[in-house]
């Protein structure tokens, strides 16, 4: 069978005047109605630029004066949008704020019309986050569409001239001259061997991944054949997060208090207060230290590679955030968590591989990371962010990398700069810690996984983290989410149009150290086609 972006091509079609302008929102309430005025403006903007080019411009779904909103919060709801449309109509997918893109990115695979998914690029109201999640997805499905991206839309003389160009005919390209073939480039001898002997190691002895309850918060780029893994070494484990939480209630309450004990003692700083509803308090971190000691024996139990806890939304009314958990995990140092059945340690001394979110577009990178990182002797942590925002800084575009909660505190310069904050109530009503930190400067190596129609692939590449001065930083975290970990990254040659117009997620896995040509040997030799991006492209020709 072919891609299905190769069957039925979209076409505009001439005598269609009306583009149909789709305002997919969040599953919840509290994060829909903090974004609806950003997206209002976006719409009140799109319509007139819009009106300017010639075109009528019909916003779904209507404004719902009892929600106080006009997002989609449902799959059904997109749906139902999706089904009232002319079967050819143009539609435009406006996304101002973090969205589900299962919302209607199902329903767009039987649509014939163009598809054009449209983003706000802003750091406080994070529709470019939402942007790649949509392209990722519809990229899995194997669904044909476009993806711009403005701060000021009908203000922004190149955005309109792009869309100008989607609204006559369909579509509308960007560039990819910052991409290489890396079967093309030129690896050392002993990057090549190294890929070699860990590739024939993974495929022989298996790297498994637990994943619990696939697909958070809509993100089907983070969902994987079974197939597809199973073939490079890394068969899937699916596990559940109601066995988490029973695992939990089997951790002794001293040994979470020693855990969080060796935190203090480490120089950890806690923002506690005293209103659990507000605050962070004892109680949620003693549970965070239990969910730890928790998937440090499942991932025992199962013979796992790395994990993955997505948390939201399976989990935000049974127990306090993950994030700390997570932050935990990831690092090499870290609590010792004893096995209940063989009273080993679990990995003493290296890190328990997160894959947060559960994104398993995250997962094989960095365990292949890991392995290589493990195998060179170098710092082993791995993480991903998402693709938060970004803007110039003394000539150089610096990407604001940001994860919802937590990064291995190796990144930060050690635990005595992690920053442990309670995750904001309108999302996370049990609380719970992050495990925060500014990112360290250095030299780093970024990948990402994914599946496009059927065919899997890897991008990767290398960039800095920047120090940049603590204003500019404070500042950077007050446009995005103060409480969660940040990275400000440069990666040469992949500024803000180059990422946005070919990334394959809203996420992107990073670790410190320059391990580009052992991770594209490892992908050669497991057979994943692999692309590399920005400046470092020239120097492995």
């Amino acid at each position: 069978m072919k891609p299905r972006e190769s069957i039925g091509e979209h076409v505009m079609s001439k005598n269609n005047k009306t583009i149909y302008l789709i305002s997919n929102g969040d599953f919840r309430t509290p994060a829909c109605l903090a974004a609806w005025p950003m997206q209002d403006q976006a719409l009140k903007s799109l319509r007139a630029g819009l009106k300017k080019l010639g075109y009528n411009a019909e916003v779904l779904p209507k404004f719902d004066k009892k929600r106080k909103h006009g997002f989609l919060m449902r799959q059904c709801e997109g749906a139902e949008v999706i089904a009232k449309l002319p079967p050819d109509a143009p539609v435009a997918v406006v996304l101002s704020t973090w969205a589900f893109s299962h919302h209607i990115t199902g329903s767009l695979q039987t649509h014939k019309g163009p598809i054009l998914l449209i983003g706000n690029f802003d750091g406080t109201w994070p529709g470019l986050v939402a942007l790649l999640n949509h392209a990722g997805t519809l990229d899995r499905l194997g669904v044909k569409y476009s993806r711009l991206w403005s701060e000021t839309f009908a203000d922004d003389e190149q955005f309109m001239k792009q869309l100008q160009t989607w609204c006559e005919k369909g579509e509308v390209r960007h560039s990819s001259n910052h991409l290489a073939d890396a079967s093309k480039l030129k690896l050392s001898s002993q990057a090549n061997k190294l890929g070699e002997d860990l590739a024939a190691d993974m495929l022989k002895n298996k790297r498994i991944l637990g994943q619990m309850d696939p697909g958070c918060m809509g993100m089907y780029n983070a969902v994987l054949g079974p197939d597809k893994l199973g073939a490079i070494g890394m068969p899937l484990e699916l596990l559940n997060q109601s066995d988490l939480v029973a695992e939990m209630n089997l951790v002794d309450e001293k040994e979470a208090q020693n855990h969080l004990n060796w935190l203090v003692r480490k120089g950890v700083w806690f923002n506690w207060g005293t209103d659990k509803f507000e605050h962070l308090v004892h109680s949620q971190v003693l549970e965070q230290m239990k969910m730890y000691s928790a998937a440090a024996r499942i991932y025992q139990r199962y013979g796992l590679s790395a994990i993955g806890i997505p948390y939201q939304l399976g989990l935000v009314r049974s127990a306090p955030a993950s994030d700390l958990v997570e932050g935990m995990l990831n690092n090499a140092d870290r609590p010792n968590v004893r096995d209940p059945e063989t009273r080993q340690i679990v990995n003493k001394g290296r890190p328990i591989v997160h894959f947060n979110e559960g994104d398993l577009g995250s997962a094989v990178p960095q365990v292949i990371m890991n392995d290589i990182y493990q195998r060179k002797g170098m710092a082993p942590e791995t993480t991903l962010h998402d693709v938060r925002w970004g803007r110039e800084y003394e000539g150089k575009f610096v990407w604001v990398f940001e994860i919802s909660g937590a990064a291995p505190p190796a990144h930060y310069g050690g635990w005595k700069h992690a920053m442990v904050y309670r995750q904001p109530n309108v999302f996370f009503p049990l609380g719970g810690g992050t495990c925060s930190g500014v990112s360290k400067p250095g030299v780093i190596t970024w990948a990402r996984f994914y599946e496009k129609a059927g065919q899997i692939g890897m991008d990767c590449g290398t960039g800095e983290v920047l120090k940049l001065p603590e204003a500019e930083v404070e500042d950077r975290r007050r446009r995005t989410t103060y409480e969660w970990p940040i990275a400000n990254v440069h990666i040469p040659g992949y500024g803000r149009d180059e990422c946005m117009a070919t990334h394959m997620a809203n996420h992107i896995t990073m670790g410190y150290g320059d391990i580009l040509e052992e991770l594209i040997a490892t992908c050669r030799h497991l057979g994943i086609p692999t692309r590399v991006a920005g400046d470092a492209r020239k120097t492995l020709k």
